[in-house]
């Protein structure tokens, strides 16, 4: 007997296939080039962290120390160093901020304290350097190097300046 053809030929197969592949192709391509683009944003974001979160920290701490007198720069370390003096129940304590082997530290000691130990400090970041100099009475001038080489500086104006 004659087998009737159903009208269907090894062509419309392969169409279908060819098809196909070049929307798994197209999706593909679409989802590699997202990913580049998130993760150039990503490392761009990165890149600035450190020394916006620095500038944030340092700029904060002298807001919340921000009384007559208790806000001023002096050597510690060898190296200028940003204090922020408190008094609690009678006894003054300092929160010294600098830098030491590639991180920006915290140190909350008492005051009358005459040997302290840079390694004491609380690590807050990784930096290169970390550089304060009181420019006028009431105004800090703050520049940090991150630990990819880049520099750049703050200027904060300490509100209760003087003695």
């Amino acid at each position: 007997m004659y087998e009737k053809n159903s009208g269907k030929h090894i062509i419309d197969g392969v169409f279908v296939i060819c098809l196909l592949l070049m929307f798994l192709i197209s999706a593909l391509t679409v989802i590699a080039i997202g990913a580049n683009i998130y993760k150039k944003n990503v490392e761009q974001t990165s890149e600035n962290y450190s020394q916006r979160i620095s500038f944030a920290y340092i700029t904060e701490k002298v807001r919340q120390a921000d009384q007559k007198g208790l806000v001023y720069v002096e050597e510690k370390f060898g190296k200028n160093a940003l204090v922020l003096q408190q008094e609690i129940d009678g006894t003054k304590y300092n929160t010294i901020i600098y830098d030491y082997e590639g991180h920006l530290c915290e140190l909350f000691a008492r005051d009358d304290l005459e040997n302290l130990y840079p390694q004491s400090g609380q690590k807050i970041l990784e930096i290169n350097s970390f550089d304060i100099a009181e420019v006028t009475d009431g105004l800090l001038s703050a520049t940090i190097t991150d630990d990819k080489g880049m520099k750049e500086s703050i200027y904060i104006s300490v509100k209760s300046s003087g003695n």
